[in-house]
């Protein structure tokens, strides 16, 4: 789906009132996991863009980043959904890349928050973003196993945050 046909469908609700949808993609090399997440946060309003693959997304965002005539950067994007755990570039050195990619284009990184199942990556990302708790990183963390409705709430508060802080 191209980014103008998308950006028409965030703002159309169900019975054509006007209603925002947050964007979001998400990022699990488990297809199965991937697609559970996809139909379940689009079925809570959500326009998603689901990828299984890391080294696609950071060509996405090379795009995205890299295509500038001096005009700002439009990220079509209000939030990350990103796996930990991921062959050839795992969730955490996908958003290390991002985010330099991002810098070096004096751009901003949407909301990204990591979601895993494993304990143990739990507890690392927990040790490198210390504040997460506090809303003083952009980054989130999430264990899974997770209902619907529980990440559906979190995601939009992590993006609400993200806006608050963009007005500040």
């Amino acid at each position: 789906m191209d980014l103008k046909k998308q950006q028409d469908l965030s703002t159309q609700g169900e019975n054509s009132d006007l209603v925002p949808k947050y964007r979001v993609m998400v990022v699990d090399d488990n297809k199965d996991i991937l697609r559970t997440l996809k139909l379940g946060l689009e079925d809570s309003g959500f326009l998603i863009e689901a990828y299984s693959e890391p080294l696609t997304v950071l060509s996405i965002f090379k795009t995205i980043y890299g295509n500038r005539d001096g005009s700002p950067v439009h990220m079509p994007y209000d939030l990350l959904l990103i796996d930990v755990k991921m062959p050839e570039l795992n969730g955490v050195e996908l958003t290390k890349e991002i985010q330099k990619l991002a810098k070096n284009s004096n751009a901003i990184t949407p909301p990204i928050c990591f979601i895993t199942a494993f304990d143990e990556y739990y507890e690392i990302l927990m040790d490198l973003f210390p504040n997460n708790n506090k809303h003083d990183s952009d980054i989130c963390l999430i264990h899974k196993p997770i209902e619907i409705e529980n990440l559906t709430t979190r995601l939009k508060h992590e993006i609400a945050l993200h806006k608050e802080l963009d007005m500040a």
